[in-house]
């Protein structure tokens, strides 16, 4: 930069001397400058055009996210709907495959409409319900009208479950997590164990049978962590091996990831293996070939999570239209997520799911907005550890500065 600088000053300096003869050569010359330049930090900072994880990369890893928040739309969560709502259910017994309806309230609504008689069953109506609300609803600008129902899903036992119980959790959280496999399993990008897929097989004959008992609404779009895990979920608990009949195509997003730090099992593998092994899933623009978010010596902030989801809410309701959408993901971003939404907290178990419903609005230019944000995407200082292998301790590495990044606001859509 200071070379060109200089560069552009020594063309100003020879175009007054040369005369208007060499005036227009010289202002070629600083085009050709600024054009070179324009070029450079695209390359450096190339933009994505997809829009549901904007990223702008600097190094490997990424030491920022400078994604754009849309600070002027809302997103809640909409209470009375699922016992998960209420402040009275007891999130550490409650258990969505043995509540009646997935925990959906018996409860008469509104009006009926679209042929759906009092004596349709619960899922029925608030199908009907839903719909009514989006057609009632005027929001301008979003793909939906305002409303979307979220069916998020953990998945089931992974082997680093297996390597945590066996190790014990410091022993684990300190050591084996940084670890490929142990020799017997392999803890990155962890595979669902065999009770992992018999977990995720019952899903789907739960859901198999809902769907004749109950009438459950079918999900209209599948979005997936790019971990395996979580995509193996989406195929046993979906039945997503055929296009026979045609499923709507699973998609991988980045941001749906668990984190991007430390624990092997939550670094993912290559675009190349994820299209070959799972076919029928597509991704979402620009998916690296390599994992660009993953660190093996810090873990990622909590705010980058919680910032993570919101710009994964805001994209899906700008960008898609789909109103009932199954994701399949992990705790750290389930949380986020309805922390994103103002939903009570909720533990989802392992192998579980919890369904919400969520109104997208615009901020009135009366109300109180989020003010701008500062966080860092990397890198709380690491875990406090007694058992290290020493080729991993991450002090033995260079530290990463923790400047904060102000964000300000987004411009209005």
């Amino acid at each position: 930069m200071m070379l060109l600088s200089r560069s552009l000053r020594s063309e100003c300096s020879l175009s007054d001397h040369e005369g208007s003869g060499a005036s227009s050569s010289s202002r070629s010359s600083l085009f050709a400058a600024f054009v070179t330049l324009y070029f450079l930090i695209s390359a450096i900072y190339p933009r994505r055009s997809d829009g549901i994880s904007e990223l702008v990369f600097s190094g490997t890893p990424p030491t920022r996210l400078l994604a754009g928040r849309r600070k002027n739309l809302k997103l809640e969560a909409v209470k009375g709907f699922f016992l998960q709502d209420l402040a009275e259910t007891n999130q550490t017994s409650f258990n969505v495959f043995h509540a009646h309806d997935f925990g959906l309230i018996p409860q008469r609504y509104s009006i009926f409409t679209g042929g759906v008689s009092e004596d349709a069953s619960q899922w029925d109506q608030f199908q009907v319900e839903v719909l009514r609300m989006n057609a009632e609803s005027t929001v301008p600008r979003l793909a939906v009208r305002g409303y979307k129902v979220l069916y998020l899903f953990r998945p089931p036992q992974s082997w680093h479950h297996t390597g945590e119980s066996f190790y014990g959790k410091e022993s684990w959280n300190c050591l084996w997590t940084r670890q490929d496999g142990n020799g017997t399993a392999k803890f990155i990008d962890a595979d669902l164990t065999p009770d992992g897929v018999h977990s995720a097989k019952y899903i789907h004959s739960l859901w198999n049978k809902h769907l004749g008992k109950t009438k459950i609404a079918k999900p209209e779009l599948f979005l997936s962590s790019p971990l395996s895990r979580a995509a193996e979920t989406l195929v046993y608990a979906f039945n997503l091996t055929s296009r026979t009949p045609p499923p709507p195509s699973p998609i991988f997003v980045e941001f749906l990831r668990e984190s991007f730090g430390v624990d092997t099992h939550n670094s993912r593998r290559s675009f190349t293996y994820l299209k070959k092994r799972f076919p029928l899933f597509e991704f979402e623009e620009e998916f690296s070939e390599f994992d660009p978010l993953w660190t093996s010596n810090r873990d990622e902030t909590e705010e980058s999570t919680l910032h993570r989801a919101k710009i994964f809410l805001e994209n899906l309701f700008l960008r898609r239209s789909e109103v009932f959408v199954a994701v399949a993901t992990h705790e750290r971003i389930i949380k986020a997520i309805l922390g994103a939404i103002g939903h009570r907290p909720f533990q989802v178990p392992v192998g579980h799911m919890i369904p919400v419903v969520i109104k997208g609005s615009w901020f009135k230019s009366w109300e109180t907005r989020t003010e701008a944000e500062k966080y860092r995407m990397y890198y709380k200082k690491d875990r406090n550890c007694t058992v290290l292998d020493p080729v991993t301790d991450p002090d033995a590495e260079p530290e990463l500065e923790d400047d904060d990044l102000d964000l300000g606001h987004a411009d209005a859509l």
